[in-house]
């Protein structure tokens, strides 16, 4: 039996068409990729990866996203009102999983500015929290385990971007800069341990938060909106770092 021994030219080629085909990204059994131009493909797809693989994707870079662990998420409120600095450290956001998805546009085969919008029934922020300065007229300060909940909470994001060469040979999506609006019909929040555990004053506080929800909500929403759009960059744009844009599709 011959065996063909090949050239530097040829050996070149074989090496970087296997190369190539060891780096494709790996999705799990059974995910679809769709076309570019399949709007509902997409909007499936998207939808399928928030309530099937909430343990996350680890071979495309992919975060857990129920729970959405945070480890960190600071809401600096310094005018008005409000006057707060409340410190989150190591929180879950809770929900994501039943997330129904409303727009995903903008993956187009050469992609500049992209938008998903998504709604939550119950998007629940829980872990422990710091907090002190004043709320409308009272001061508050605490330290413990905190419960921030939207209701019917919709999310909307959109971001600019653009394809650049990487070290791998192939076209990845940068993502520059995210911008999101959160809406909710409802905002919940309890606080433990606050005033030093002092029952009655934090009962009467936690009273005063929720009962004046739609004032408080009004003054934090810029804060909370910033910290959200910096979270959900990071999970989006470790994904678009880890796998070349072509191989999100067919």
């Amino acid at each position: 039996m011959k065996v063909k021994l090949l050239n530097i030219g040829e050996a070149m080629v074989l090496l970087l068409t296997v190369l190539s085909f060891c780096s494709a990204a790996k999705f799990p059994p059974g995910y679809n990729l769709c076309k570019q131009d399949d709007q509902k493909c997409l909007l499936e797809q998207i939808g399928t990866t928030f309530s099937k693989h909430t343990k996350g994707i680890p071979e495309v870079n992919l975060a857990a996203l129920d729970p959405l662990k945070i480890e960190k998420m600071d809401i600096v409120q310094g005018e008005g009102p409000i006057n707060i600095e409340l410190n989150f450290r190591n929180v879950d956001l809770i929900g994501l999983s039943e997330s129904e998805i409303k727009k995903a546009n903008g993956f187009t085969a050469n992609p500049t500015k992209m938008e998903l919008s998504l709604l939550v029934p119950v998007a629940s922020l829980v872990g422990g929290y710091k907090i002190k300065g004043k709320v409308l007229i009272l001061p508050i300060q605490g330290d413990g385990h905190s419960n921030m909940t939207m209701v019917n909470c919709g999310i909307h994001m959109k971001w600019n971007g653009k394809l650049v060469d990487h070290a791998n040979g192939k076209k990845h999506y940068q993502l520059d800069k995210m911008k999101a609006t959160v809406d909710t019909t409802r905002f919940y929040m309890h606080f433990s341990n606050l005033f030093n555990g002092d029952k009655a004053l934090g009962d009467n506080m936690n009273q005063f938060l929720n009962d004046n929800w739609q004032d408080i909500l009004k003054e934090l929403k810029p804060a909370i909106v910033k910290a959200f759009a910096q979270i959900f960059q990071k999970v989006i744009s470790n994904v678009f770092d880890k796998v070349p844009y072509a191989e999100f599709f067919q």
